[in-house]
């Protein structure tokens, strides 16, 4: 008598994880994000405003004049060969500069796809003005209105009569039907509660896109006019309102932008956030306090204990301060070095030496950057791996590869044990560790994170339903517990090199852009009930962009 075989062990598929958004709001996401990855040339016309604002945070910079003619000329054309298409005029108040028609002139000529200005708005209520500026070329006007009644915006703006000069140049621009409109608000403790009303009424006078900006703890709005204008989040009136507000972002014909704002109070918003993207926005704008920080050692101005908490750059700021003590290390845990090869000068020892390149000579380059202990691979392609491990330029070094790919796996499933394989959980590679059936202490699954949020959302797994199948001793690098069940394997101190310049010193802008693709993390408010919750730093944000809190489940004493 034959045994009967035994039935093969059955792996539900691994299915991406869902997308349930309705069309019309995958479409914005989508549009959304494309306008935020937009190149842009932000350029300041004045150093002056006729508005006096409670949170101003340029109020600093304001000395009553306007910027140099040929400075502002000069930027713009650099700013066009540089690859920008869309032309922002600022200020200050940029409609005070005498030139302000000029300029728009200059980058439609220059060619700009786009001309915006951001604005209070008030010189469009002169008609002349209005039709100047849109037979010059000017595609979008950004009205700043911090209240839907003259009280409520002219007592913000501190200036009387604001708010009838303002909306009369708003409802003229929208009566042209030539120009895009839109309006900014600055969210604060006055305004937050009427927030919903404030858009509602704005949607009556026919607009229909709305950029909400937290306020942050810069010039005019750290004076002793915080106390007016600060807000708790935690509070259930206030959040009330906030929601409220975020609801009409539903309506397929109206479009919300969220700036600033703490991402922790987004939950049920998530699509909202702000892309990470434009935290290079940010940090250009304060490029300077951040430059003499780098190279002279000078502590940026608002790094207060109070102040830090109210802004939207605290972990930019906190993250910065860690990676330049590590700069400054002998040694360090890991190491990341990239293609092409930085030329850093003297870099401390690494535990680990991360490195990202194209194949394997790219890669055997870019480990004599830096004296380590071993080395872990990240290639584009595998070809001569083998031989370079046997006695070539890596032989003895590779502690640690990254498998992105099913073939991938296939490669470099059959080194030696004492590698470690790095997978990288996404939609295919989850069907071949499910079908791996156990996985030994080799194994290290990693969450990768994503540019953009529509990467996220073709690239990611439902993260559970994985785990859920999957068994053996492995890691798991960059996944919360409670959606994968286990402790996350330890970062330690990570130097990226990356985020270094050309004099081997950390670069602003090269820190911001890696900050944002792989530092930025995030959780939900209901995180703080959470027994893991000192120790994890959440998800990605993209990660949350794109399936939303709700999936991080608080796991209780």
């Amino acid at each position: 008598m034959t045994q009967a075989a035994t039935p093969a062990k059955r792996h539900l598929p691994i299915a991406p994880a869902p997308d349930t958004t309705r069309a019309d709001e995958q479409q914005k996401i989508f549009d959304h994000e494309d306008a935020a990855h937009e190149k842009r040339n932000w350029v300041r016309l004045s150093f002056d405003c006729n508005n006096h604002c409670t949170f101003c945070l340029d109020s600093n910079a304001h000395d009553g004049t306007m910027r140099d003619d040929r400075e502002v000329r000069v930027q713009i054309i650099e700013g066009k060969k540089k690859g920008a298409q869309r032309l922002i005029l600022s200020g200050g108040e940029p409609t005070m500069n005498p030139l302000f028609l000029e300029y728009v002139r200059l980058g439609k000529r220059a060619g700009y796809r786009k001309v915006q200005t951001v604005t209070n708005g008030r010189m469009f209520a002169y008609p002349d003005f209005l039709s100047k500026a849109l037979e010059n070329g000017l595609d979008e006007i950004t009205f700043s209105l911090h209240g839907h009644t003259a009280k409520l915006h002219d007592a913000l703006v501190g200036t009387p009569g604001a708010f009838v000069e303002e909306v009369e140049g708003l409802k003229a621009a929208l009566a042209t039907g030539r120009v895009i409109v839109n309006v900014d608000v600055v969210i604060n403790k006055q305004n937050v509660r009427v927030l919903p009303e404030m858009l509602e009424t704005f949607m009556e006078w026919g607009v229909r896109e709305f950029d909400l900006l937290h306020v942050i703890p810069f010039g005019n709005a750290w004076t002793d006019a915080r106390h007016h204008l600060f807000y708790d989040l935690d509070n259930p009136e206030i959040a009330a309102a906030i929601r409220r507000a975020l609801d009409l972002s539903n309506r397929p014909d109206v479009h919300v932008w969220l700036n600033r704002f703490p991402p922790q109070y987004t939950e049920g918003y998530e699509h909202l956030i702000q892309d990470p993207y434009k935290l290079n926005d940010e940090v250009r704008g304060r490029r300077e306090e951040y430059d003499r920080y780098l190279t002279l050692g000078k502590k940026l101005d608002c790094r207060q204990p109070e102040r830090c908490p109210q802004c939207y750059l605290s972990d930019l700021c906190d993250t910065l301060d860690e990676v330049i003590d590590r700069r400054k290390s002998e040694r360090v845990d890991v190491l990341s070095v990239r293609e092409p090869a930085p030329r850093p000068g003297v870099l401390p020892r690494a535990g680990r030496l991360d490195v990202v390149a194209v194949d394997v000579a790219g890669a055997a380059r870019l480990t004599e950057l830096a004296p380590h202990d071993g080395v872990s691979l990240e290639l584009d392609s595998w070809e001569g791996l083998a031989a370079a491990l046997a006695a070539g330029p890596l032989a003895g070094k590779v502690r640690r590869v990254v498998a992105k790919s099913v073939d991938d796996l296939t490669t470099l499933s059959a080194l030696p044990d004492e590698i470690e394989l790095a997978v990288w959980l996404n939609a295919e590679t989850a069907p071949w560790l499910t079908a791996k059936g156990e996985l030994g202490s080799r194994f290290v699954l990693v969450q990768p994170t994503y540019g953009r949020v529509t990467e996220a959302r073709a690239g990611d797994v439902e993260l559970p339903a994985l785990f859920a199948q999957l068994r053996g001793d492995f890691r798991v690098e960059g996944v919360a517990p409670c959606l994968s069940g286990r402790e996350p394997s330890p970062r330690g101190e990570v130097l990226d090199a990356a985020m270094l310049g050309g004099d081997g010193r950390i670069d602003m802008t090269r820190y911001a852009a890696r900050y944002a693709e792989s530092r930025f993390f995030a959780k939900s408010v209901r995180c703080r009930g959470c027994v893991k919750n000192e120790g994890c730093a959440g998800m990605h944000i993209n990660w949350i962009r794109a399936h939303g809190f709700a999936k991080l489940t608080p796991i209780e004493r």
